[in-house]
């Protein structure tokens, strides 16, 4: 008789363990994204106003935040690879740290995609309040949908077509796969129901060639506004310069003028030899806009099957935004970084090293075309692990192949 209870005992225990080997190869669905943390504060903000330098310089502002599926997909171009989502919190978070205190506007958040308008508004458009709005910044804690930028600005058009005194406009999105509508349309009809009441600005949560171009024209439709990378803005001195640059204006010195500026910057007309900069231009002595440099940096991390060299088909985009960069600038090189985890001999490893690593050249060579001379490889073998070899999940992360390739623009 005892044999049976012990039988059904370890079928029993069975089920147990295979049900938590399960809840630990992947998590729960429907837990929500959290946020990353950025460490923010509003000492510079508010030292600005209360030193009288500065003056307010919008009376409302609505943040548009995208929470499509695209934005689940991790940043490759950051040291923790964050999720998209999770990250664009963190700069919403960190912007709400930022701005002054007892900051008198009338603000709003709307997430998209969303079905109807009420839907997507998760905060105002009310009194601005750091509590209220960190409450609803956290409450984003899903994505689903398409990158339905259009649709998302002419919500936010019925949002602000009421409010009186200056607005701006934010969006949050990697501006990917903005196909399903013309969101540069949509933000020109904003512009136009507007006026010069309105200013865009643009942030993209990636790096991406064809998604900057999209975030850059909608920016533009705003005549007032600029794009940036959420890269310049996720640190404290990068985030007090947006939030400066956005919400406050340096307030008029009183001075004697000799000679009359139009265009308002800073050049008198007698000298000014590119009259009618538009506002917020830097600009030389004479009066013509200053060129701007923007760099680019992307990381490409691509990992291996135990003993494999091949490469999975869910890293050719990453590989893809690589090649573009090198399309784009044909006199950046690159190197390939190949490495393993610590099981099998040296000699092994670094021959399986170098073969993963030309595994990834030869993926560009041939899908991309991209000179075989402007690809270096290196293999480094089990030498240079980033992770623990003690565990399945350590190992993993040691078999794979590192690039990073940085440029830099003229903006």
């Amino acid at each position: 008789m005892k044999h049976p209870v012990v039988i059904l005992l370890l079928l029993v225990l069975g089920v147990f363990l295979i049900s938590s080997a399960d809840s630990l190869a992947s998590p729960p669905e429907n837990t929500g994204y959290g946020m990353v943390e950025i460490p923010c504060d509003n000492s510079e903000t508010n030292a600005r106003l209360q030193s009288g330098e500065y003056r307010k310089k919008v009376d409302n502002f609505l943040i548009l935040q995208d929470r499509s599926r695209s934005m689940a997909m991790r940043l490759l171009d950051t040291p923790t690879v964050d999720v998209k989502i999770e990250y664009a919190k963190g700069l919403l978070n960190c912007l709400n740290n930022t701005l002054p205190d007892n900051f008198n506007v009338t603000a709003g958040l709307r997430s998209f995609p969303s079905k109807t308008a009420d839907e997507g508004l998760v905060y105002g458009l009310l009194e601005y309040s750091k509590a209220g709005f960190a409450d609803a910044v956290k409450s984003i804690k899903e994505t689903a949908g398409n990158t339905s930028i259009g649709k998302a600005i002419n919500f936010g058009s019925s949002d602000i077509e009421n409010l009186s005194g200056k607005t701006a406009v934010i969006l949050f999105s990697d501006g990917m796969n903005t196909e399903i509508d013309d969101p540069v349309e949509a933000a020109n009809t904003l512009k136009d129901m507007a006026g010069n009441s309105l200013c865009i600005y643009t942030v993209q949560i990636n790096v991406d060639i064809k998604g900057r171009k999209v975030m850059e024209k909608i920016a533009e439709a705003g005549k007032c506004g600029f794009a940036i990378n959420g890269s310049d803005i996720d640190d404290v001195e990068g985030m007090d310069q947006f939030v400066t640059d956005v919400f406050l204006t340096r307030v008029a010195q009183k001075t004697v003028k000799t000679d009359h500026d139009s265009d308002g910057d800073g050049v008198p007309d007698t000298r000014d030899k590119c009259p009618n900069t538009p506002e917020g231009i830097i600009v030389d002595s004479n009066g013509c806009p200053i060129p701007l440099e923007e760099k680019i940096s992307i990381t490409l991390h691509i990992e291996f099957d135990f003993n494999k060299s091949e490469v999975k088909a869910k890293y050719y985009y990453d590989i893809a935004k690589i090649a573009n960069i090198l399309k784009a600038y044909p006199e950046k090189n690159l190197e390939l970084e190949g490495h393993t985890d610590s099981i099998g001999t040296d000699d092994y490893n670094l021959k399986l090293s170098d073969q993963r690593a030309e595994s990834v050249k030869r993926y560009l060579v041939e899908k991309f075309g991209i000179g075989a001379s402007r690809i270096t490889t290196v293999g480094y073998g089990e030498s240079i692990p980033i992770d623990t070899n003690d565990t399945v999940e350590g190992r993993q992360n040691n078999r794979r192949v590192v690039a990073n390739i940085e440029t830099v623009i003229n903006i």
